[in-house]
């Protein structure tokens, strides 16, 4: 079965919202982390220079770095928002369906995406729909021999 692409990767604001957050905290805790480093073994290697030196030297060595760094940031939050939606989207899926049963809509199949994490949850869903499907035909067997006791009292 051909799934439609997905047009639409930020879909769960508090979910997805927070993961972004986190990667971009941790991005810059590491970039933070590593300047104390690299500044302080600049210092250490030579005490009694400047620090205006130091600085200037700590760019010309490490800014490279610092520039790959900060151009990587926003492929690490696309691939966190794409990785996240694996799993945002199933929920969020499941989430309308349950809406749409709520709203007296009639109940739909779950499937998920190949790649989708939580796939048993569809499966499951799927086969509560059936066992309560079955439940609602039985009760109305039972109904209806609940009648036909009654009309031939």
């Amino acid at each position: 079965m051909a799934y439609p692409r997905r047009t639409k990767h930020f879909i769960d604001k508090s979910v997805q919202g927070s993961l972004t957050r986190r990667i971009v905290f941790h991005w810059l805790t590491f970039l933070v982390a590593a300047f104390v480093v690299s500044f302080t073994l600049q210092v250490m290697t030579d005490p009694f220079r400047p620090l205006s030196a130091h600085i200037k030297e700590l760019w010309w060595t490490h800014g490279p770095f610092l520039l790959v760094a900060a151009f990587l940031l926003p492929a690490y939050v696309v691939d966190t928002i794409k990785l996240s939606h694996r799993f945002a989207g199933p929920i969020f899926s499941l989430r309308r369906a349950i809406r749409e049963v709520a709203a007296g809509e009639p109940p739909r199949k779950l499937k998920f995406r190949h790649r989708d994490f939580w796939q048993d949850l569809a499966t499951d869903y799927n086969a509560m729909l059936v066992r309560l499907g079955a439940l609602e035909e039985e009760k109305q067997s039972a109904d209806e021999s609940d009648q036909l006791v009654a009309t031939s009292n």
